[in-house]
């Protein structure tokens, strides 16, 4: 049977959720149990108690999902195939926990994966498919039984090569929870022992995705599952494969059916690892998951190989019990022992005993050998494992008292088997321990109590039957006989069992295909000789299964026939089983689901009849599975033929009446009543005849008419089965006036587009060519009156032309907003509305050319500048047109400092006496305001002053004065000139070693005083704000001789400037002579005046300073500083100024043969010139001579 299974889940997301659906068995029992030996070989593991284990312990599974089958029944179009992944689970862990009104320790376990794979279609396109997984379990310390599970996962799908088009097929939170709790194992665990968990599981969804909308709502599951361990050794399936771990040699291998007794798997526990080894479930809806164990990593053990060894590690707390067997509400005796591995001093430790069945918490301290002694009502309880060999289990937990160690991280456990039948010895035949391997066709099912006993002629079977003891001894050897279907008894050894243990025998047998239908028993009988004389019950040691051999039911289908819409009776009533009894069917019928592909759905029914309606025609096989009591099966198909309906249509119009070439628009209402859409379903309408604006295939037709009279539209109705369908309407259409004018602007034959204001943007002056156009009816068109008002802002002019469309050329003036209408009118005197457009007509500001550019001139030369500018025609009388020449001073206190009108007009002549770069802006200015400029800058030279100085004739001692006055520099620098005086060039007085620079004095008229006569060269140099570039100029000044008489002629040759060495000392032996004789007239006649040394008397003379050296020691040794000289005003102009300060160098000649200047003019140097300042200066002079008057051209050059 194929199950109905939603076609928007793609089939890979389905396997996830139905993964994630099974992880809670799946995962349940990943625990630890004390450390066992590993085996090397198979062996048999004996009793296996629950097992114990520590935060930080790991398991790592090899994953395996095949969802083949799956993807198959689904009908999905999506490839998944084989995927595979490593899941990491670990005991984060021991917290508390609430379930079933008791308060119960539970380990935390998070289970974690990465899965990808490749290869995955979706949705026509190939990709990756990557999951993110992570589950969260609680599961019960006492007995591994799960509480809940959080379970999330994150799916997208990338396509090979676009990873732009991810999808993010679910971001999904699952939680889980049980009640009672989900009991997978029944510890203690043996071979061949039975149990049956009822439980049921309630699961919410949240998150997001977009394949499962909405969300299954919260739901409740009861589901009851069938355990047995049904044989032991090394974890292994029927095909030789087994586990990538290395150990595990003494494992049980648990194998489950569910209530109907459908197998659901098996799994291994491995009991050296504390959890399952292997785990295979094969779901009822076609999904198989195999994990097995890759590596163990238990923490605080020794000698471990992830990959096969477990190693050894101490219990923390033992629990050992009194009995491990016991009555209903009996005293049991509880030792908790602690270890000396995991404690540092096992003496006074808080222990915690707990029996969270019965809600019992003891408290005790070890003694000084680590041991705490409790006493412990076990009390009634059932569990929810139930089994024919005991009343219930229960584990008894212990853990350090939480009061001194919180969180909990050591715990002790053990199980206790209350029995309400103590008993020594009681073995036992049931129906419970037998089940019937049956192979039908290659086809293997397990048949058990719960499924029946029930096969075939021509079926294989494989029987087994069991054994149990149920008492608290060991029986003795003795014998099994089994009487088989076919009458035949079989003698079997039947070998010791311990307490609880069971053993099986089996055999074959094929079904005869004569054999009649009717009931063949098997029955088998413990211990028929009484060699265990102490059995206490041997009622119970015989056992009897009634194998019916029945027959498979008889199909009997008749074929339907009906059209679409139609309920249709499908009928297999006539079915019938053979072997007697009631028989069922299910009917498996295709449907078409909308996207134009088959979905299949499964309808039960008891009478084998069922009603169906098909939305869509043609053939449906319909697949009728006809079942009996004995649950047996055969099918047959039943073939419905499905006619199609025609689809209906209608035209209607709000009008009957419209006017030539004006829409009407015409409504086609259709619906096909056996579409599989919605209402109205999908048909196609066709206007064969009517040129709608929609479109030919169009619901909804606006259309017209170029004639008048009536005209008839068709409409043509198509279902999504070919079938058609006719309706017409009739229209009539009328005179119409002219409409739809337009007007258009065109440049060179090119169409003007207008802006999103539909507003033409034009310059002013443009010429353009104007053109209106109408729609009429054919007759009208080339009669039509074309009536134009093309400027708002002249009403009074007006066009008038004829015909379809007309032309002609305007232009506008002015700037601003401009009306142009158009009203058409036909010749039945019928006028259009009038048609208004605009023109904006944009202010073209002025044209200005560039200036050109000039070269420097010198300061005070005159220039002339013309520059040219134009303007659209309308405009250029009224161009204003302005020179500014100063640019940063608003000279006119109006706009900014570049806009003022120094000078209008076109032409610029202009002098500028301050050197430097000077910009002008020459700017125009139309009636509009728009204003256009050009920048030119004007590079103006600086000019070294030109020093005129005329010879001179002085007399020593008398005030000379020497002027510069007539010296000469542009009109800005005249004023600031600084002039300095060199009195002497053959004297170097300030002691630079340059003889004719020195700044004597300061001033433009000096006064000096002569000392000496002779011809003098004094030289003056001036320099403006340019100090690098002095004028200069040397004269010569006749000094004649004083003026004087005999005495003074003779007193300035001894003192004075003038005065005479020779004099001087002659006169001063006159002196001395004199002084002598005076002495001598005082002394003695013989005491000569010379007595003294000569010598000696000279040199006393001398000590004493003479006038020279006291003239001399006056004499300033260097020129005065030049600040003397910033200003003249500082100075007086006769004063000397100290002979430290430094004139500015004056300008070295350059090399090369240039000293000599150019030609000297006919007149000679200019007055005050030297040659070397005319070498230095001379060209400068000429051109500042010859610009003058010079007038310059818009070019540049120069006009004569």
């Amino acid at each position: 049977m194929r199950p109905s299974v939603t076609r928007a889940i793609p089939a890979f997301l389905l396997v996830f959720l139905l993964f994630a659906s099974v992880q809670t068995p799946l995962l349940q029992s990943s625990l630890e149990s004390p450390t066992t030996p590993m085996l090397s070989s198979s062996q048999d593991p004996g009793v296996s108690d629950v097992p114990t284990w520590r935060v930080g312990d790991k398991w790592i599974y090899s994953g395996i999902f095949d969802p083949t089958l799956l993807v198959t029944n689904t009908g999905v179009q999506a490839t998944v195939g084989e995927i595979n992944g490593d899941t990491t689970m670990e005991v984060l862990g021991i917290t508390e926990q609430s379930v079933d009104n008791m308060s119960v320790l539970a380990y935390t376990l998070r289970s974690s994966a990465n899965f990808d794979k490749s290869g995955v279609s979706l949705e026509g396109y190939d990709g990756n498919v990557y999951i993110t997984y992570s589950q969260t379990e609680y599961l019960r310390v006492s007995d591994l039984a799960s509480l809940r599970s959080e379970l999330d996962m994150y799916i997208r799908f990338v396509p090979y090569g676009i990873s732009s088009l991810t999808q993010i097929l679910g971001d999904i939170t699952i939680t889980t929870s049980y009640s009672p709790v989900s009991e997978t194992y029944d510890f203690p665990l043996r071979l061949d022992e039975q149990w049956t968990t009822t439980t049921t599981s309630f699961a919410q969804w949240s998150g997001s995705s977009d394949y499962i909308t909405p969300f299954p709502p919260p739901v409740s599951d009861t589901n009851s599952t069938t355990w047995e361990v049904a044989s032991v050794g090394k974890p292994s399936n029927a095909y030789g494969q087994t586990i990538g771990y290395g150990g595990c040699n003494a494992s049980y291998e648990l194998q489950s059916v569910n209530s109907d007794g459908v197998s659901n798997g098996y799994r291994w526990y491995c009991p050296e690892v504390s959890n399952y080894a292997w785990l295979h479930t094969e779901d009822d809806i076609g999904l198989t998951i195999d994990f097995r164990l890759k590596r163990y990593i238990p923490i605080g053990a020794s000698g471990v190989d992830e990959y096969s060894n477990p190693g050894t590690r101490d219990m923390c707390l033992n629990v050992d019990l009194e009995n491990p067997i016991t009555a209903l509400n009996s005293p049991m005796g509880v030792w908790v022992n602690a270890s000396t591995s995991c404690f540092s001093n096992i003496d006074n430790i808080g222990i915690e005993l707990r029996h969270e069945t019965t809600g019992s918490l003891q408290y005790a301290s070890t003694a000084s050998n680590g041991t705490a002694y409790f006493t412990l009502q076990v009390g009634d309880a059932k569990d929810s494992s139930a089994t024919l060999l005991d009343w219930a289990s229960h584990g008894i937990v212990a853990r350090i008292n939480p009061s001194s160690q919180s969180p909990t991280t050591t715990v002790g456990v053990t199980t206790v088997t209350l029995d309400e039948f103590i008993v020594g010895l009681d073995l036992i035949a049931s129906e419970d321990l037998a089940k019937v391997l049956r192979n039908r066709s290659g086809t293997l099912t397990e048949l058990n109590s719960l499924s029946g006993w029930n096969v075939l002629p021509g079926d294989e079977l494989m029987v087994e039957v069991g054994v149990q003891n149920r008492g608290i001894t060991t029986s003795a050897t003795s014998t099994l006989d089994v009487t088989g279907p076919d009458g035949q008894t079989t003698a079997y050894t039947l070998p010791p069992l311990a307490s609880y243990s069971a053993h099986k025998v089996n055999f074959s047998w094929t079904v005869p295909e004569d054999q009649s239908i009717g009931v063949l028993p098997i029955t088998w009988n413990a211990d028929p000789n009484d060699v265990n004389a102490a059995d206490v019950n041997e009622g119970n040691d015989i056992a009897q299964l009634a194998m019916f051999v029945g027959r498979l039911p008889t199909p009997v289908v008749e074929n339907a026939t009906a059209l679409t819409l139609e309920e249709v009776t499908l009928s297999a009533a006539n079915s019938f089983d053979e072997d007697g009894g009631n028989i069922t069917c299910e009917f498996e019928i295709p449907f078409d689901d909308g996207t134009r592909t088959w979905d299949y759905i499964t309808l039960p029914s008891d009478d084998c009849s069922v009603n169906w309606t098909w939305m869509d025609d043609g053939d449906y096989p319909v697949q009728v599975t006809v079942l009996d009591e004995e649950r047996d099966e055969t099918t047959a198909t039943l073939l419905a033929s499905i006619g199609n309906r025609a689809p209906k249509i209608e035209i209607k119009s709000a009008r009957s009446e419209a006017k030539v070439e004006h829409p009407i628009t015409l409504y086609a209402y259709a619906n096909d009543s056996d579409s599989e859409d919605i209402w109205p379903g999908v048909v196609d309408v066709f206007w064969p005849d009517a040129l709608c604006q929609e479109g030919y295939y169009t619901r909804v037709c606006t259309t017209t008419a170029p004639t008048e009279g009536i005209h008839t539209f068709t409409a043509v109705g198509t279902d999504d089965d070919s079938s058609t369908t006719t309706a017409t309407i009739d229209i009539q259409f009328t005179n119409i006036a002219p409409h739809g004018t337009t007007i258009a602007l065109l440049i060179d034959d090119a169409f003007l587009e207008s802006d999103e204001q539909q507003i033409w943007q034009l310059d002013e002056d443009e010429i353009v060519n104007v053109r209106g156009q109408a729609l009429d009816s054919i007759d009208d068109l080339e009669s039509l009156t074309h009536t134009w008002w093309p400027d708002g802002q002249e009403p009074s002019l007006m066009y008038t032309y004829s015909g379809r469309v007309s032309n002609f050329p305007m232009m506008w003036s002015t700037s601003g907003l401009h009306t142009v209408r158009l009203e058409v009118t036909d010749s039945d005197g019928v006028s259009s509305a009038v048609n208004e457009r605009w023109v904006n007509v944009r202010n073209v500001p002025p044209v200005i050319e560039p200036l050109v550019s000039i070269l420097p001139i010198a300061e005070g030369q005159s220039i002339t500048i013309t520059g040219n500018s134009t303007d659209t025609p309308s405009d250029r009388a009224t161009l204003v047109k302005c020179w500014d020449v100063d640019p940063g001073i608003d000279s006119d206190d109006f706009g900014g400092a570049d806009d003022d009108c120094d000078i209008k007009g076109d032409e610029l002549t202009y002098v500028w006496n301050r050197s430097g770069t000077h910009t002008i802006i020459y700017h125009v200015t139309d009636d509009d305001g728009a204003q256009t400029s050009e920048v030119l800058t004007v590079e103006v030279l600086n000019m070294p002053p030109i020093v005129r100085l005329q010879n001179l004739a002085c007399m020593a001692y008398q005030t000379c004065v020497m002027s510069a006055e007539q010296t000469i520099d542009s009109a800005n620098d005249i004023d600031t000139l600084t002039i300095v005086w060199d009195l002497d060039i053959t004297v170097d007085s300030n002691g630079d070693g340059i003889k004719d620079n020195d700044a004597d004095l300061v001033g433009t008229t000096v006064q000096h005083i002569f000392r000496t006569s002779g011809m003098v060269r004094v030289k003056a140099m001036a320099w403006d704000e340019n100090p690098e570039r002095p004028g200069q100029a040397t004269m010569v000044i006749d000094v004649a001789p004083p003026e004087r008489n005999s005495i003074e002629q003779i007193s300035a040759g001894l003192i004075g400037e003038e005065a005479n060495s020779v004099a001087q000392f002659g006169l001063l032996i006159g002196i001395l002579l004199l002084l002598a004789l005076l002495t001598r007239r005082r002394k003695a006649p013989s005491e000569s005046p010379w007595a003294g040394s000569e010598e000696g008397m000279l040199d006393d003379a001398f000590d004493t300073p003479t006038m020279i050296e006291q003239a001399q020691a006056r004499r300033p040794s260097t020129p005065p500083p030049m600040s003397h000289f910033i200003q003249e005003s500082v100075v007086p102009p006769t004063q000397q100024i100290d002979p430290s300060f430094e004139a500015p160098p004056a300008p070295v000649p350059e090399m090369g043969g240039n000293e000599a200047g150019p030609p000297i003019p006919e007149a000679g140097l200019p007055d005050g010139w030297t040659m070397e300042q005319w070498g230095h200066y001379g060209h400068q002079y000429l051109a500042a001579q010859g610009s003058q008057n010079v007038t310059f051209s818009q070019n540049g050059t120069e006009l004569k």
